[in-house]
C-alpha cells in the first residue's frame, strides 16, 4: 500500500487557490449586480442615457414586455381619459469599450387626459356602384397629457433606482423622453392615430 505524504505548504496553497476560485455564495454575480446598480444611479450616466436615447447616437434597444392601454372601444366617447402601463426593457451600449448595460422602465399613469379628433365618413348606398360613396376618414388623437405620465427606473432584479436625471430634467426634455417611448405604444395597443404637434426639438432645448 503505498502513501502520498503532501508537504503541509503544498496543501495549504491548494487550498488558498481553490478558495480563490470558488465564488463564495455567489459573492462575483453579486459583485457584478452592485457595479450596475452604482452606474444605474450615477445622475451622469443617467442623463446620457436621456439624451441618447433621443438624439439616438448610441445603440439603444428596447423590448416592451407589457403595453397596457385602456378600453379604446371607448376612447371617442364622452370626456376622454385612458389609463397606460408600458414596461419596457432596455439594453444600452452606453460605451463602445464596455459591455452594455440592462435595466427596465415603466411609463404609468391613470385618467391622461386625451382630446381626439374625426374626419370620418360613413359614406352612402347609391343605386349603382357609380352612386356610392365608401367610408373615409377616420379618428385621431391629437392632444395627450405627457406630464401625467410616471416614469420609474429599475435594475433587472427588480430593485428600484431614483431616476434623477429624468426629475431634473427641464419639462419639455421630460416630455420628449415619455413621448419617445410612449407614443408608438399607444398607437398600437389603441389602434388609433396619433397626430400630435411637435413643437419642441431637442436641439432646441439646452440640456444635451
Amino acid at each position: 500500500m503505498k502513501v502520498f505524504i503532501v508537504n503541509t505548504k503544498d496543501f495549504i496553497k491548494i487550498i488558498n487557490e481553490e478558495i480563490q476560485e470558488f465564488d463564495f455564495l455567489g459573492n462575483d454575480e453579486h459583485s457584478k449586480e452592485m457595479e450596475v446598480i452604482s452606474l444605474l444611479k450615477n445622475e451622469d450616466f443617467q442623463k446620457q442615457f436621456i439624451c441618447d436615447a433621443l438624439l439616438r447616437k448610441i445603440e439603444v434597444k428596447n423590448n416592451v414586455t407589457d403595453n397596457m392601454v385602456s378600453d379604446d372601444s371607448k376612447l371617442f366617447t364622452g370626456p376622454n381619459h385612458i389609463d397606460i402601463e408600458i414596461l419596457v426593457e432596455v439594453t444600452y451600449k452606453y460605451d463602445q469599450s464596455k459591455e452594455p448595460v440592462q435595466f427596465e422602465l415603466a411609463f404609468v399613469a391613470d385618467n391622461i387626459e386625451v382630446d381626439t379628433d374625426s374626419d370620418y365618413d360613413a359614406g352612402r348606398w347609391g343605386v349603382s356602384t357609380d352612386d356610392a360613396v365608401a367610408p373615409s376618414g377616420g379618428d385621431w388623437i391629437n392632444y395627450i397629457n405627457w406630464d401625467k405620465i410616471k416614469v420609474d427606473l429599475f435594475s433587472t432584479e427588480g430593485d428600484e433606482i431614483e431616476f434623477l436625471a429624468f426629475e431634473h430634467a427641464p419639462p419639455k426634455i421630460q416630455t420628449l423622453f415619455v413621448r419617445e417611448y410612449c407614443e408608438s405604444n399607444i398607437e398600437d395597443k389603441s389602434d388609433y392615430r396619433i397626430e400630435v404637434e411637435r413643437a419642441d426639438k431637442i436641439q432646441n432645448i439646452p440640456y444635451c
